[in-house]
């Protein structure tokens, strides 16, 4: 509970602060996730929609969001309970950072159907960037990704993997929240 209370204290410096550009169009219920493997452990990079996590992607307004989105970021800032390794890899997280952007987005020259104009829409999302470092990586076998049963909101991560200098993408879905991993990483 201290650490809520100490994240609502600290959240309006922080909006403040994170409140950058969104770079890319984003889909709602589809996150990207990129995982790049070494020796001795990995990186995740998250970049997913609010409206997926919070339910919102407005400028947060009032004491509810406020709330909302401190929970999010606590519960995104462990990352090891959201991607689940096999215990006996030994994984722990050495870094996660977490953060909100808010921006604009264009649609490509797609006009209102209403106004005719282009408008920008108004988008924001959660960027978390992890760092684990692992005590067995031959036992990093499979990773579950618990992510889907916490954040209801959230139906599809499009996954860019590194293993070995060897570059693949693969969809992992809410149906299938699981990714088996080659031995030769």
């Amino acid at each position: 509970m201290k650490r809520v209370v100490l994240a609502l204290f600290l959240f309006p410096a922080a909006l403040a602060a994170q409140a950058t550009q969104v770079s890319t169009p984003h889909h709602h219920g589809s996150g990207q996730i990129d995982i790049v493997f070494s020796e001795t452990g990995f990186s995740l990079a998250l970049r997913v929609p609010s409206m997926d996590i919070v339910g919102f992607e407005s400028p947060v307004e009032n004491d509810d969001n406020r709330t909302r989105v401190a929970i999010a970021m606590s519960e995104l800032s462990d990352p090891l309970d959201l991607f689940v390794t096999p215990p006996e890899a030994g994984c722990s997280t050495v870094t996660a950072h977490v953060v909100l952007t808010y921006g604009t987005t264009r649609q490509s020259g797609e006009a209102n159907a209403v106004t005719g104009s282009t408008t920008a829409e108004s988008h924001s999302e959660f960027q978390a960037d992890y760092v684990i470092q692992c005590q067995d990586m031959n036992a990093l076998n499979m990773i579950e990704f618990a992510y889907f049963a916490r954040f209801s909101g959230t139906g599809q991560l499009k996954l860019h993997l590194n293993t070995g200098g060897v570059q693949d993408a693969v969809e992992i879905t809410r149906a299938a929240p699981y990714l088996d991993l080659p031995p030769d990483r």
